[in-house]
């Protein structure tokens, strides 16, 4: 009588492999999330510098009305500041007709009594850089004030008036905080008939404690 075969006891070689890659990955799963823990918990770990904790400037009502009521009160002043700087001020004429040994006609002002005064009045307009530019050489051609040989306010004999009027009238503005220190100002100067004469964009800078423009605003 045959004996029965026996059926060999042998292991399936691609279910094994499925069931090791199966552990592996089970593992590494493990370790991984572990090792996040641990981080997350951990106060000596370094801080993730990819994310942006610094939150956004926000305008507040008081800045922006700051910045506004800023901004009308010092654009008046620059169009005063424009005229005396394009058409010069009233000053007096020398005998015959003569320059002024010291470079300077003597200013008739009742507003500014000496150069302290007047550069007291630019400085309070324009930031320090602006207003120095302003006082000692605004066109590049040296300074268009001084003091004269009377210790007074005095207008350089080398000053050529602009024979044109001013080209503006009226100015209209829009006001932008971008941080608690500068605002960006866009402008429109229209003449009095209301026609568009100069479109641009400026800033005010917080400077002392006082805001201040960048830059002299013309036509």
């Amino acid at each position: 009588m045959a004996g029965k075969k026996k059926k060999k006891n042998g292991m399936n070689l691609p279910s094994v492999i499925i069931t090791i890659i199966a552990v592996i990955l089970a593992v590494g799963a493990i370790v991984f999330l572990a090792v996040t823990m641990n981080s997350d918990n951990d106060p000596t770990a370094e801080p993730d510098i990819s994310v942006n904790t610094t939150p956004a400037f926000q305008v507040t009502d008081e800045l922006k009305e700051q910045t506004e009521q800023a901004t009308y009160d010092l654009l008046q002043k620059n169009f005063k500041a424009y005229q005396h700087f394009t058409r010069g001020m009233t000053h007096e004429s020398e005998p015959y007709g003569n320059l002024p040994e010291d470079g300077f006609y003597t200013c008739i002002s009742d507003e500014y009594k000496s150069f302290d005064d007047f550069s007291g009045f630019i400085e309070s307009i324009y930031t320090e850089e602006t207003a120095e530019k302003l006082l000692t050489d605004p066109f590049g051609s040296g300074p268009v004030y001084g003091v004269d040989d009377k210790g007074g306010l005095g207008l350089s004999s080398d000053f050529t008036p602009s024979e044109e009027g001013l080209p503006w009238a009226n100015v209209e503005f829009v006001c932008t905080p971008v941080s608690e220190t500068e605002c960006t100002v866009k402008f429109t100067l229209k003449d009095s008939s209301e026609n568009v004469v100069k479109e641009g964009e400026t800033k005010l800078i917080l400077e002392g404690g006082q805001w201040k423009l960048t830059e002299m605003i013309g036509g």
